[in-house]
């Protein structure tokens, strides 16, 4: 069953108070076990036995014990396990009639033996039913919660002090007894009424979590003394009450020493006006559903200007009624910045009660609370009340007949006005985006997640071990934090943000994260959100000491247990990835610490332009030239970037654009992107000037790479893979640094034998990670150098690594994963040893030969090469080409490098000390070069690589190829 299933409720003939499932449910092959049943909003617990008789989908119970508990036939119902229900010792049964209770009576051996075939599991206050025979079934409600078992006694109550009050019938041979007084409390005899008077008729409190609103609620309050509670809280004497007072009173916090420390007040006895609302206005109010399960009241924002009451803080009301004592002066007393009469006060604050209290209106002030009331003055007021002992009051216009009023005006420096506290988050939500699709969707996502586990666990407390948390993914960078931050504004509960890598590393993690999940369930419901939970404890502790293993693992069960324990609080965690948590943190079976998991998209087009719309602001558009087809253009140049990276690459424009105007003050105002975004237009795919010769080889690889780039619409997917191979020193490699300088591209390289591990599993590990980093990335290629040591030939590997990494290569390139999104390049030497699977279509299908330079070639490579090396003029370049036959580009680079270095000994030898740029290679530099270098490839060599090239290519071997062929299979003859 593991987590729960959703079944159809049937009846069935047994006389029990079983559910019965099919045996297809069992998860352990148990015969039987506790279950919770949900339904309507009911949760109902119940002992369940496995039957191979009931049809899969169905839950069948018997017709008499269902509709006691409401369960009709065809009811759909959600079943969950439950656990911990401790073993009842003794089970006491009184039933509800006195027939039934006098059968019981009698039959009590009889019940103690039959009860465990019908019962097995009782709740308090759920009704049981037991069969004495078959057609007298006895229903009772228990009182006690638990499991029946062998050992546990079955005790029939028998009423044997209230027997005289059941009976209808007078004793007739007693007429002289006066008939006693009935009496609630017949069962312990006569008690003084007037001593447990206080207790029989207690005021009536509220216990609810306050909520301020952003607004007053209604534009024609008198007072700022009024809150919002729903009608379902209140009790229908109240309801139609003219004017429903209490007092008001927070629960202090166990954490904090004094309240004045977090910059709220005490609330004591402040008289307020409750305003019953239904639920249409309860949220329209404050944007949430009323849930009766959280009580919740309604602080409007004037009222909460003099309070300063903040989400989730506990608070108590103590209903009063409309009896309040009159009191016979009231003092005012103002503070202002401007000079007032007393006397113009005392008119105002009349004239004030007089408008304000028709239709029976009341006007309701407190002692010793600053308010402000513009009718009255234009700073603040504070009212003083006598007799001493009154501390709030109701006002109208008939109360100034026995009421004396005085005024006293002050200036606002004569007071020290309290601090009104700072907002609890610690961050200003101006400062993001919230005008991104993806962001948006996925802050909706998470939010109605969190509400929907919020209502879930008060409605049905105590019905489900697991608890839904949430958990968000990302690269750095991506804006986890951010998010949190946007979430945490939108919720309407109280939240608390625990960064956790600053807990990275210290001994009390586990002390830090209790008092936050303390502090959280003060003020359930609540959030806890813990960014970066990765860093708490590192996923791969291999190689690390038995001793920091075993702590790291004690210290995940530790996370794990207080998160997944914590009642009225849901988690919200941030991390990398799920592969970056600890296995213990990111296991699914018994209970996860997570059910709901969301991964940050990567930005389209349309949402880094917003994005640079958004940090672009009104302050740069006045101090540098902004059109609208920049935004286009800094949303293209930032392709497959971060928040983060389109941040700092932004900050680069506003860098270089700064330091432009400043070093020429005179000219108008520049451009934010102008002359960068040229720059960069003209050199966009100028990358083959480090490249000599090799023509065709640039002609196949911007076919490949560039065309779909620069012609989205004729190529579907951007996806591609090319194998480079030739002989060793034919640019292969350089080839791949080249395409690191396109500006609007990344490039990931790889070499190859660095991806393999000693470690099991490992090196398939940093396959797919090497392709999701590459995926993060996009546009990006993806180049790997030596391809032939990370992907060779299946079958030859005694130890199975390298078949493993070529099938997982398989899979990412174009397999069930949906292949790699950018192109895949890859260089050898070796095409022959690589696993043909590779080379099929759909994977690496372009095969790009890297010959050996011919004349022209050789020429053009020394053009290149002579840009970074000073050569004498008469130097001819053209005859060096000629007398280099057989040499290759690395070759060359070695020749002019060599004889570099010649002429710089030669001059250090003469006595002249320069640099090495005033360096000048000669003619004879060269020769002296040409002596020293020769070609790293011999003849054999190269009719060996040739023949291993053609052979790949399906070509006919030459008479020289076939003789080497001939002379490698006898070799390996020889050998074996």
């Amino acid at each position: 069953m593991l987590g729960g299933v959703r079944l159809q409720v049937t009846y069935t003939h047994e006389k029990t108070c079983f559910a019965y499932l099919s045996s297809k449910y069992s998860t352990n092959n148990e015969q039987g076990q506790s279950i919770q049943v949900i339904f309507k909003d009911r949760q109902l617990l119940l002992w369940v036995v496995y039957s191979n008789s009931v049809s899969e989908g169905h839950l069948a119970c018997n017709p008499i014990h269902g509709r006691l508990l409401g369960l009709d036939e065809g009811t759909e119902v959600f079943v969950s396990p439950y656990g911990d229900v401790k073993v009842l010792d003794e089970l006491y049964i009184d039933t509800d009639s006195p027939d039934d209770q006098e059968i019981l009576e009698h039959n009590a051996e009889l019940l103690q033996l039959r009860i465990l075939d019908q019962l097995r599991l009782v709740v308090s206050g759920q009704k049981c039913v037991v069969w004495i025979s078959v057609s007298l079934p006895i229903i009772f409600t228990p009182k006690q919660t638990g499991l029946l078992v062998n050992q546990s006694r079955i005790i029939v109550k028998v009423d044997a002090f209230n027997t005289l009050h059941h009976n209808s019938a007078p004793v007739q041979n007693t007429p002289n007894i006066a008939k006693e007084k009935e009496n609630r409390f017949h069962n312990i005899g006569i008690i003084n009424q007037g001593m447990l008077r206080p207790y029989l008729n207690p005021p009536k409190r509220l216990y609810l979590r306050a909520l301020p609103i952003d607004s007053d609620g209604k534009r024609n309050l008198i007072h700022p003394y009024t809150v919002f509670m729903h009608e379902d809280l209140l009790e229908a004497k109240y309801k139609d009450s003219t004017i429903i007072l209490a007092t008001m009173r927070n629960i202090p916090s166990i954490i904090q020493d004094t309240e004045v420390e977090n910059g709220h007040r005490e609330i004591n006895d402040l008289c307020v006006e409750i305003v019953p609302v239904n639920n249409i206005v309860f949220r329209s109010l404050c944007r949430e559903v009323y849930n009766r399960h959280i009580p919740t009241v309604l602080i409007p924002k004037s009222l909460n200007s003099i309070i300063n009451i903040e989400i989730g803080m506990r608070v108590y009301f103590t209903i009063i009624g409309d009896n309040i004592e009159q009191p016979d002066h009231v003092h005012i007393v103002t503070y202002s910045e401007e000079s007032q009469k007393e006397e113009d006060i005392i008119e105002k604050f009349k004239k004030c009660v007089i408008d304000n209290t028709h239709s029976g209106k009341k006007f309701l002030i407190n002692r010793d609370m600053l308010k402000q009331n513009l009718q009255i003055c234009n700073g603040f007021l504070q009212f003083k009340l006598k007799p001493e002992k009154i501390q709030y009051t109701l006002l109208n216009s008939e109360s100034f007949r026995q009421c004396t009023v005085s005024a006293k005006c002050l200036s606002d420096t004569d007071f020290d006005f309290p601090k009104i506290s700072s907002s609890s988050l610690e961050y200003d939500c101006k400062n993001y985006c919230r005008g991104l699709k993806c962001t948006e969707e996925l802050v909706q996502k998470v939010v109605s997640h969190l509400f929907f586990e919020i209502h879930r666990e008060a409605t049905f407390k105590d019905v489900s071990e697991i608890k839904s948390n949430v958990l968000i993914t990302g690269l750095n960078g991506t804006g986890k934090s951010a998010l949190c931050h946007i979430v945490q504004k939108d919720l309407t509960v109280w939240s608390h943000i625990l960064h956790c890598r600053s807990l990275r590393g210290r001994k009390d993690i586990s002390e830090a994260l209790g008092r936050a999940i303390l502090m959280c369930q003060e003020r359930s419901p609540s959030v806890l959100i813990c960014d970066d939970i990765d860093s708490l404890v590192p996923p791969n502790l291999e190689g690390s000491s038995p001793q920091d293993i075993a702590y790291y693992q004690r210290l995940a069960v530790v996370i794990k247990h207080l998160l997944q324990s914590c009642a009225g609080v849901v988690v919200l965690l941030t991390a990398t990835s799920v592969s970056e948590l600890h296995p213990t943190l990111r296991q699914f079976g018994g209970k996860p610490l997570f059910t709901a998991h969301f991964n940050i998209p990567e930005l389209q087009q349309e949402e880094r332009v917003e994005l640079f719309k958004h940090l672009i602001n009104n302050k740069l558009r006045e101090q540098f030239l902004v059109e609208e087809d920049d935004f286009t253009r800094l949303g293209a140049a930032t392709a497959g970037f971060s928040m983060r990276e389109i941040t700092d690459h932004l900050n680069k424009k506003i860098f270089q654009a700064v330091k432009k105007k400043k070093s020429h003050p005179s000219e108008p105002v520049p451009r934010l992107v102008e002359s960068v975004i040229a720059s960069e237009k003209n050199n966009a795919f100028d990358i083959w000037d480090t490249v000599g010769g090799m023509e065709g080889v640039k002609q196949e690889l911007t076919e490949c790479i560039f065309w779909p780039l620069m012609y989205p619409a004729l190529f579907p997917s951007q996806s591609c893979g090319i194998l480079l191979y030739g002989a060793p020193g034919t640019g292969k490699s350089h080839i791949g640094s080249s395409l690191a300088r396109l500006h609007n591209m990344s490039l990931v390289v790889v070499k190859g034998p660095e991806l393999l591990s000693k470690y099991i599993g490992q090196s398939e590990k940093a396959v797919r990670d090497v392709f999701d980093k590459a995926d993060m990335k996009r546009p990006c290629i993806l180049f790997f150098d030596e391809f032939d040591s990370l992907a060779p030939k299946r079958g030859h590997d005694s130890t199975g690594v390298t078949d493993r990494v070529v099938n997982q290569l398989l899979a990412r390139l174009d397999g069930a994963e949906g292949g790699a999104r950018g192109p895949v390049v890859a260089a050898t030497s070796r095409p022959d040893l690589i696993d043909p699977a590779l080379l099929r279509p759909g994977r690496l299908q372009r095969h790009i030969y890297c010959a050996p330079p011919d004349q022209n070639d050789r020429f053009e490579v020394l053009k290149t090469l002579s840009k970074n090396v000073v050569i004498e003029e008469d130097v001819d370049l053209q005859q060096l080409a000629e007398v280099t036959e057989g040499y290759s580009p690395a070759d060359l680079k070695s020749l002019l490098v060599t004889a570099q270095l010649g002429c710089l000994e030669k001059q250090l030898l003469s006595g002249v000390e320069k640099d090495l740029q005033s360096v000048v290679v000669r003619k004879t530099d060269i020769q002296s070069a040409l002596l020293e270098t020769k070609p790293s490839l011999s003849n054999e060599q190269r009719i060996f690589y040739d023949m291993i090239y053609q052979r790949f290519r399906g070509d006919k071997l030459s008479a020289d190829q076939k003789l080497m062929s001939r002379q490698l299979e006898k070799q390996r003859v020889t050998l074996a």
